[in-house]
């Protein structure tokens, strides 16, 4: 732990961008943040909640590092002490938005399934924080959230895939900071609340791609031996990208595959004799706790890890512009419907509600209906 209490043990302290912090007792600790080398350091406060783990952190002064202490704006060690000492947690207007996102990355790795997902939490809390500053509850503005919600489209010619990223990444800021402002009593204005995701119809599901077999060969053929594979198994299953990497080569059985994490909970997907024999030449010579559709390193695909591999397996390919992975589950559907698959039997197969089917993919239907009932 590191002594706070004396200007020299302050001055040998490194500059970094976290607090050093010292407990106090009770779920509380006096900070002390040197983010320059010959700047005065700012006095932390930072209250724990012993329930939830969660915690909040107020700059309640400056440091005496280079001015006499006056027991106001510029603190003494002891100073500090006797400050905190009157307080009964951290002003919750202090909570900054990073702060608020690294407690939701925490809360949401108590029940992670692996120290990946857990990693992947406190990444998304990292990438969505820096847009943020040090901006907290009571400083953040509408017009912040919005320019950042916006900028997600910059740059891109087909902005609807985009949108769909951008909804997801507020869905999360939103939770991270109504969380916030339950744990820590917060009653300033919520201004996030004002600020509204993309409209469907405007974002991904408004222009499906669907790609021919001939496409669909293409990309595969273009790809890197390990996305290769794992298209491959999107082509054959419908199954998200994010549930066949979390595969393991124990979740294979026979002619049943296990899809361990999905948005409608764990399922089994059931294949054919031709499927099963592909999924079991995958799985010789893993480890059952291996992933059955790993890189080329053997490792697990992280969150996210096939985008930037796709755009360049296609970049020289004759396909609908923001063409994404998820091409291949939207042609699995819509070639399951078109083969008159009970609606019901493809939700249940890919994951998902009858009522998002009907929504997303009506346009096939009527076709259908055409030919079984004209």
């Amino acid at each position: 732990m590191a002594d706070l209490q004396s200007k020299t043990a302050r001055k040998r302290l490194k500059v970094r961008i976290s607090p050093y912090f010292s407990n106090i007792g009770s779920g509380r600790a006096l900070g002390y943040r040197k983010q320059s080398a010959g700047h005065a350091g700012k006095w932390i406060f930072r209250h724990t909640n012993e329930l939830t783990g969660t915690y909040a952190k107020e700059t309640i002064g400056t440091a005496d590092d280079l001015t006499a202490a006056n027991g106001s704006d510029i603190l003494s060690y002891t100073q500090a002490l006797a400050l905190i000492a009157r307080k009964s947690n951290a002003d919750p207007a202090e909570v900054s938005v990073q702060e608020a996102l690294d407690n939701w990355a925490a809360w949401k790795s108590k029940t992670a399934s692996s120290d990946k997902q857990r990693t992947d939490y406190a990444n998304t809390a990292k990438r969505l924080g820096k847009a943020f500053g040090r901006l907290t509850l009571a400083t953040l503005k509408a017009n912040h959230i919005t320019k950042w919600r916006d900028e997600f489209l910059e740059g891109y010619d087909d902005t609807r895939p985009r949108m769909a990223t951008a909804n997801r990444s507020l869905a999360t800021l939103k939770a991270a900071l109504n969380m916030a402002t339950n744990e820590n009593a917060y009653d300033g204005k919520r201004v996030w609340d004002t600020v509204s995701k993309f409209k469907s119809e405007a974002s991904f599901g408004a222009r499906m791609i669907l790609l021919t077999d001939q496409q669909e060969s293409e990309v595969i053929a273009a790809a890197r031996a390990d996305l290769s594979t794992l298209l491959t198994a999107m082509q054959m299953t419908g199954a998200r990208y994010g549930e066949l990497r979390q595969v393991l080569s124990d979740d294979l059985n026979g002619l049943n595959l296990l899809i361990r994490k999905g948005k409608t909970g764990a399922r089994v997907i059931t294949l054919s004799n031709t499927k099963a024999a592909w999924f079991a030449k995958q799985a010789e010579g893993k480890a059952p706790t291996q992933p059955l559709l790993c890189r080329d390193d053997g490792s697990q695909w992280p969150d996210g890890g096939q985008i930037k591999l796709f755009k360049i397996a296609i970049q020289n390919l004759d396909v609908p512009v923001g063409t994404t992975a998820y091409a291949f589950r939207h042609k699995f559907i819509s070639d399951a419907l078109s083969r008159g698959v009970p609606v019901a039997a493809v939700a249940q197969h890919t994951g998902t509600s009858v009522e998002m089917i009907m929504k997303s993919y009506a346009k096939f239907i009527p076709a259908q209906m055409q030919e079984w009932f004209a």
